[in-house]
């Protein structure tokens, strides 16, 4: 009877130390887990703080741009109207010298 309880008490603490491994394992993972966890999360913070800083430069450059961009069309439409005028002044000039019939 004797022998019966202490190899039963055997079974169950290995059993037990059995699960107290795999626990012991699967903490180990979380542990892993968290670590790189909380460094993904630094990163992240880090850019996201950053973020509204580049995000206004951003802004900014191109509302620059834009008016860059007016800015040149304005010239353009001035110089294709100075072409015109060039244009029909050639065509009077032209006209000017041809000779009556």
């Amino acid at each position: 009877m004797l022998t019966a309880v202490v190899i039963i008490n055997l079974l169950i603490s290995a059993v037990c130390f059995y699960i107290a491994a795999k626990v012991w394992k699967i903490r180990r993972t979380i542990a892993r887990f968290e670590i790189g966890i909380i460094a993904i999360e630094r990163c992240s913070s880090n850019v996201l703080a950053t973020s509204p800083d580049f995000f206004a430069n951003r802004q900014q450059n191109a509302r620059q741009l834009r008016l860059r961009y007016q800015q040149l069309e304005l010239q353009l439409q001035q110089v294709q109207q100075l072409l015109g005028l060039l244009g029909w002044g050639r065509m009077l000039w032209r006209r000017r010298d041809r000779p009556l019939r």
